[in-house]
């Protein structure tokens, strides 16, 4: 007796790409294949959602899978202004969120994301500052600042990584690293609403020289495990080192 496995229920069962993103609560789809018609801006995919500057020339690359990449002096995407895509993107850190984005580890400082109300207030995710190939949360509020390294999890160099920070708007930032859940920070809370959001830059620090950045999703609500793994299995191919990849190293 032979058994015939249908291609399709094979790739899924294997963990290959699944259907679109998650779209509910979506307000930033970064897409660094699309929205690249001007140096001054990334096109925010959202319908009528704002858009990210781009910082001094902060170079987008072609190839596959197309990427921003840092120059490790002066690059970073921010908040736009008029001629400069229009009115800043804003997340209400004091809310409950989610942003998720690929970026390429290359055992150096990266500056995920840093969120400011009036600078008084902030949120970031950075990796291998502080802590060598690790991530860290840092937070900062009229209570008093915290920090809270992930130990259990291990950066490796030249690698693509799907990585998101949750907060559930009551103090509590969970990492994600492609769609598997890290660790929960329990941190002092933001107060004050929203802050622009700024990819690449940490107070006057830049991410490294060679840091690149892929897809960007910006969410008004705390994405569960399962939401996270889908969008990781949307915007991965795990046996295509292409696009993406575990071990796609361009």
């Amino acid at each position: 007796m032979s058994i015939h496995v249908h291609k399709t229920g094979l790739n899924k069962t294997l963990g290959q790409q699944s259907d679109a993103i998650v779209t509910a609560s979506l307000v930033g789809d970064f897409q660094p294949s699309q929205g690249i018609g001007t140096a001054s801006y990334w096109d925010n995919q959202v319908s009528s959602g704002k858009n990210l500057r781009r910082f001094n020339s902060i170079t987008h690359n072609n190839s596959t899978p197309h990427n921003f990449q840092f120059d490790g002096t002066d690059d970073y995407l921010g908040a736009a202004s008029e001629d400069y895509g229009g009115d800043p993107f804003t997340i209400n850190i004091t809310n409950a969120f989610t942003i998720c984005q690929w970026v390429k580890y290359n055992d150096a400082n990266h500056y995920v994301f840093y969120v400011s109300i009036d600078g008084s207030n902030y949120i970031s995710l950075n990796l291998n500052a502080g802590t060598a190939d690790k991530a860290t949360i840092s937070t900062y509020t009229s209570s008093g600042n915290g920090d809270s390294a992930f130990s259990s999890f291990t950066f490796a160099d030249d690698t693509w990584y799907y990585v998101s920070l949750v907060h559930d708007g009551s103090g509590n930032y969970s990492l994600f690293v492609n769609g598997s859940y890290i660790g929960t920070a329990d941190l002092e809370a933001a107060t004050g609403g929203a802050g622009d959001l700024v990819i690449g830059k940490y107070g006057s620090a830049y991410s490294a020289s060679g840091t690149k950045i892929g897809h960007v999703h910006v969410y008004t609500a705390a994405l569960t495990n399962s939401q996270l793994r889908q969008n990781f299995l949307a915007s991965h191919v795990i046996n295509n080192t292409r696009v993406y990849g575990a071990t796609y190293a361009a």
